[in-house]
């Protein structure tokens, strides 16, 4: 079994989704804490082989076998896999709800901080994030944070090394360093219902752009490194995070329905290293997901979210798809693949 290659992205999201009630009526200070698994599953694709610029990429369970690179550093990859890859994790996050700059009227009733403490373990990794969220008026919010972890390896699947020796396959770094996260962005949140009240008329918008920097003590500037198994195509510098989420609030079972639009991209120097205008492995890539959601309102202490992602992923040249190491292969254009499915399993304790 191989884990996915990406971290799971969605947990912010659904953090968000269920604060919004809560954050709207806390007059008091409050305290809760949560336990979280979640996983993913994702077919085999071929990495786009054979797929023409803007196309869309068939789910493929036959590899194809690697003809082109046969020499150190580099001896390429074979194409996809005859099962897929999968990951798993687990989180343990405590909140507190501090009444913050209250004010008697309904936009500014709910305002607080919130302060967010998470733990976090994959068979390859551990990290400790903690965030501070404020909520100055009932749809605006802002927010910083930071993350610190560290990774292992479990047989073939790496947690954290450097990708730096032009052979493709991270260098083993078990417990060797440290990966850390910071971050800043802003929340701004709108609810039908708040404006036409009922509880069918719950049409919510949530758009959350993110300023993030990566940093992996064992990498320098312009070095790539891996991180949870991950495509080891991380560099130590910013990226821009963009959530967008338009969705139908219901009381039912299915509380939840929406459309879920990711991006991430570079930015600063790493996103000037290659970039696909001149025949680059595509630094300037903007990678785009795009997810069908739906939660299920379990209990009044549990929920399941359920997702089915797309994503928009770079397309190589013919002979540049197969080499292992990305900083050989050539980007000349896009493609879509189904990418996911993801799924959230959260209960309050």
């Amino acid at each position: 079994m191989k884990l996915l290659n990406k971290r799971y992205p969605v947990s912010a999201v659904l953090c968000l989704l269920l604060l919004m009630p809560f954050a709207a009526h806390a007059r008091e200070t409050e305290r809760s804490t949560s336990f979280t698994v979640e996983g993913a599953y994702s077919p085999a694709d071929n990495y786009g082989y054979g797929v023409s610029n803007g196309g869309f990429a068939p789910i493929r369970y036959d590899p194809v076998e690697n003809t082109v690179f046969s020499s150190p550093p580099d001896q390429g990859r074979d194409l996809g896999s005859t099962w897929g890859s999968a990951k798993i994790q687990a989180l343990l996050t405590h909140r507190i709800v501090v009444p913050f700059l209250v004010g008697a009227g309904p936009l500014s009733s709910g305002n607080n901080v919130t302060f967010a403490f998470t733990g976090a373990l994959s068979p390859v990794s551990a990290r400790l994030e903690a965030q501070a969220t404020l909520t100055p008026i009932a749809f605006l919010n802002v927010f910083a944070g930071g993350m610190i972890g560290t990774g292992w390896d479990i047989g073939i699947f790496n947690g954290m090394g450097l990708n730096a020796d032009g052979s493709g396959v991270p260098e083993s770094a078990s417990f060797q360093g440290i990966v850390t996260n910071s971050w800043v962005g802003s929340t701004f949140q709108f609810d039908l219902a708040a404006v036409v009240p009922g509880d069918w008329t719950h049409v919510v918008a949530v758009v959350r752009p993110k300023l993030q920097y990566a940093f992996f003590s064992g990498a320098e500037k312009d070095q790539a490194w891996m991180w949870e198994a991950d495509g080891g195509e991380n560099f130590n510098g910013f990226q821009f995070h963009g959530t967008y989420f338009l969705g139908y609030q219901m009381p039912l079972v299915l509380d939840t329905a929406g459309l879920l639009v990711e991006t991430k991209q570079n930015l600063g120097y790493v996103r000037e290293l290659s970039p696909m205008d001149i025949g680059g492995w595509g630094s300037d890539h903007v990678e785009i997901t795009l997810s069908p959601l739906f939660n299920f309102a379990l209990s009044d202490a549990s929920a399941l979210t359920v997702l089915f992602q797309l994503r928009r992923e770079r397309l190589y040249d013919e002979p540049g798809i197969f080499a292992g190491y990305f900083r050989n292969r050539s980007a000349i254009g896009t493609y879509w693949d189904f990418y996911r499915i993801a799924l959230s399993y959260q209960l309050m304790l």
